[in-house]
């Protein structure tokens, strides 16, 4: 299973919608410039590089728990 760029950004998203909603002293203009952020850094060939290595970790991640899961369960 890899996770999709889209799916790393929305995942990323969520959690600083999450971060700012709990925290009640940030700006919208923080928001606007951490998000044009994320977006420069994964647009970039050098994010573009460690969205790939993000990726391969969460997947192998994955695949790894759910050999796991199915060898134990097949016991």
């Amino acid at each position: 299973m890899t996770i999709t760029t889209t799916g790393l950004f929305l995942l990323a998203a969520v959690g600083l919608a999450i971060w700012f909603k709990k925290d009640s002293s940030f700006r919208k203009r923080e928001v606007l410039a951490v998000s044009l952020f994320w977006i420069l850094v994964i647009a970039t060939p050098w994010g573009g590089a460690g969205v790939s290595k993000i990726q391969n970790m969460l997947g192998g991640g994955v695949q790894a728990a759910s050999a796991t899961v199915n060898s134990v369960s097949s016991k």
